[in-house]
């Protein structure tokens, strides 16, 4: 494979792994759990102990429950911005991605005390791994560095 060749493949492997992204954030937003759990390997970890203070967790239905008991009951729009991907391996990469939240809950539906809506924005820091030819997210960790709450 020469180097022009290689580029290209690297190149397409960096847009397999935005799809994912993207269709993660489409997925959560129309509540697909079924293609929401798609997109992660049977071992992947989820850490968002920064954002809700819970533990965290491992497998496909674990994560698939955690995401679904926060919004499930709520209109949201997830979005992610500038992807930093590096691969490292031939079937494995890491990524941070920009992202801001908006998450609406319907009322007292909100697992926050008083609070109806937030805004958000951080970071999702993960890794990738390739599944018999399939990029699937195999480790997220949400840092924070700012949420807007409102008042339910």
């Amino acid at each position: 494979m020469n180097s022009t060749t290689h580029g290209l493949a690297d190149l397409l492997t960096k847009e397999a792994i935005k799809d994912v992204k993207a269709r993660y954030c489409r997925f959560l937003d129309t509540k697909d759990w079924k293609g929401f759990g798609t997109l992660f390997t049977a071992d992947a970890t989820m850490d968002v102990r920064e954002d809700t203070g819970l533990d965290p967790v491992t497998g496909v239905e674990a994560i698939v429950a955690q995401v679904r008991f926060a919004v499930d009951h709520a209109s949201s729009s997830h979005q992610v911005h500038t992807p930093e991907v590096e691969l490292t391996g031939p079937d494995t990469a890491r990524a941070v991605w920009a992202m801001q939240d908006r998450v609406v809950w319907q009322p007292s539906k909100s697992p926050v005390e008083g609070v109806g809506s937030i805004t958000g924005y951080g970071q999702y820091h993960e890794t990738y791994r390739r599944v018999d030819g399939d990029w699937k997210i195999a480790s997220l960790r949400l840092s924070r560095f700012h949420v807007d709450m409102h008042p339910a």
